[in-house]
């Protein structure tokens, strides 16, 4: 078979309901070329097989490869094992739409110093419920968020890839920054658009979620330029850390010196937002959690982030 323009790739695990319904959004693509891969993460509840099933009488090329370990190396083999000039990633949670593929291309094409091509991501439907748990990328975010990402695939087998280290967390945003290292350019595609399950596993999964932001201070020793074009100040995750970081600073001086309370200020509309005793009480646990696990990271990789 000739090579197919672009290859597909969608890592993963224990998720079979999900992975079938994104593989039906594939498979509804406009693009007249393309293959998708299915990099099963040592599935055990039937993933694999059910997407065989559904390549089995599938007119466009599916491929199911078993590849364990971190999201990174997951992706990264896939790449490998990618026949398709251009590579296009997303997740088995999302539902990218029938314009997709072509959109991404056309993106990729249109600029030829373009190494990665990120597109819009929305939530499947509005949340009904506070703490749902989805992605949502309405603008170039310089995230390089892997579940709408498109890259030439010269370009990034001749890259570093996806980070393999750091596990689930950042490892896409490396790719990205390798690839602009060197020389190559990222692109915007509005066009691309995925939406993006909505679930609500509950407040304290989102808790637990966060720490895997500690990540961040390992990709930032690799990529420094990552501190100018991301974080708030160079040190801050975003301004939301930075006011809360102030807040804390003042409460605990506030006793020797009262007037450090003001440092408070900036978190009050955070905080207050919205005006309800156990959200507010809710917001402060998140955005502490946020911190022990940036703090964690600086600890871990000696990176002062905040």
């Amino acid at each position: 078979m000739d090579a197919p323009e672009v290859s597909v790739l969608v890592p993963v695990r224990d998720r079979r309901e999900r992975m079938l319904r994104c593989l039906d959004a594939l498979l509804a693509q406009d693009h007249p070329s393309y293959e998708i891969v299915v990099l099963d993460n040592e599935s055990a509840d039937g993933t694999g097989d059910a997407c065989r099933a559904v390549a089995a009488r599938s007119r466009v090329p599916v491929r199911v490869e078993r590849v364990s370990g971190t999201l990174g190396r997951v992706r990264n083999a896939g790449a490998r094992l990618a026949r398709g000039r251009a590579l296009a990633f997303t997740d088995s949670d999302c539902l990218p739409a029938p314009g997709w593929l072509t959109a991404g291309v056309r993106a990729l094409d249109a600029d030829p110093g373009c190494g990665v091509v990120c597109g819009r991501t929305i939530p499947e439907h509005p949340p009904q419920r506070p703490w749902a748990a989805y992605v949502a990328v309405p603008e170039f975010s310089w995230r390089f968020e892997s579940c709408n990402v498109f890259f030439r695939a010269d370009a990034f087998r001749d890259s570093a890839g996806f980070d393999e280290v750091v596990g689930d967390g950042w490892e896409d945003t490396a790719a990205g920054f390798d690839l602009l290292r060197r020389g190559w350019r990222a692109g915007w595609a509005p066009d691309a658009l995925v939406r993006h399950d909505v679930t609500y596993p509950g407040f304290w999964w989102k808790v637990r979620r966060e720490q895997r932001q500690r990540n961040l201070a390992g990709v930032v020793g690799r990529y420094p330029e990552i501190r100018r074009r991301l974080l708030f100040g160079r040190v801050f995750f975003d301004r939301r850390s930075a006011a809360f970081f102030g807040a804390a600073v003042g409460l605990a001086l506030g006793r020797r010196v009262p007037a450090a309370r003001l440092l408070a200020l900036p978190y009050v509309p955070f905080f207050l937002r919205p005006l309800r005793p156990l959200r507010i009480v809710q917001t402060a646990i998140y955005d502490a959690s946020l911190h022990v696990a940036l703090l964690r990271g600086a600890l871990r990789y000696r990176r002062f982030l905040l």
